[in-house]
């Protein structure tokens, strides 16, 4: 379930009953902090409804974006965004609820107005979490496919000083390791990763880390068997290890 729905990824499904109910909950639970008359039965359809089932479906987003991750390579800020949008709004969920009982049980106290003021607090990080995460999904989606769209793929024919018939050895590669001029050998293969390193969805450091090394332990451990970011790597092979 957590993993496709009719067929098709379920991430971006589970994310939308986020992007939705999260921030309209965080909305209402400010609303029950500044404006009392708006208390009563309503506070509890906030606690116990909408911001409890916003929640369960932040972990299921959450969830649902890790399986993705292990087929379709997912930036590594989006990632961290969805894990916080989960934090903070169960966070939310218990500060809230505190408050609620504090606010019915009639204490009123300094400790209440803290609380009180934390739950403002919570509700515009869950907010601003939840639009950072979208934001920061969105990018690595359209980023990509954008910059599919005019990425030129390099020939296998090498056309540098250094090229030989036979292949290219480490010390060819070793001299280029710049951001500016990046090879990298992985698994056999050699791979010129100077245009990839600004499009990479998880960021430029984790490819100019591999510029100039055999970095195929650092590739494995980050995307073995994944099949996507095996076939972006293979459109920048320039040639083999001899």
């Amino acid at each position: 379930m957590l993993e496709t729905v009719n067929g098709i990824p379920s991430h971006p499904l589970f994310v939308h009953f986020v992007v939705v109910l999260l921030p309209l909950s965080a909305i209402g639970m400010i609303a029950l902090v500044l404006i009392p008359r708006f208390r009563g039965r309503v506070q509890f359809a906030f606690i116990g409804g909408a911001l409890l089932f916003s929640i369960g479906m932040s972990f299921i987003a959450k969830e649902s974006g890790e399986k993705l991750n292990q087929e379709v390579s997912v930036s590594l800020e989006h990632q961290e965004w969805g894990e916080r949008t989960f934090i903070i709004a169960a966070v939310l969920l218990a500060v809230g609820a505190i408050w609620i009982w504090l606010v019915n049980s009639r204490h009123k106290s300094i400790f209440t107005s803290l609380i009180a003021a934390g739950v403002v607090v919570l509700s515009l990080g869950a907010i601003t979490s939840t639009v950072l995460a979208g934001d920061s999904g969105a990018k690595s989606v359209w980023d990509k496919v954008l910059s599919d769209s005019t990425v030129q793929i390099t020939t296998a024919t090498p056309t540098t000083p250094d090229a030989k018939a036979s292949g290219y050895t480490l010390k060819n590669v070793a001299a280029h390791a710049t951001p500016d001029d990046c090879w990298s050998a992985v698994g056999g293969n050699v791979y010129d990763l100077t245009d990839w390193i600004s499009q990479h969805p998880g960021g430029a450091s984790d490819i100019e880390n591999m510029c100039g090394i055999d970095a195929t332990q650092d590739f494995n451990r980050q995307h073995a068997g994944q099949s996507r970011p095996e076939r972006e790597l293979e459109s920048f092979k320039i040639g083999q290890l001899s």
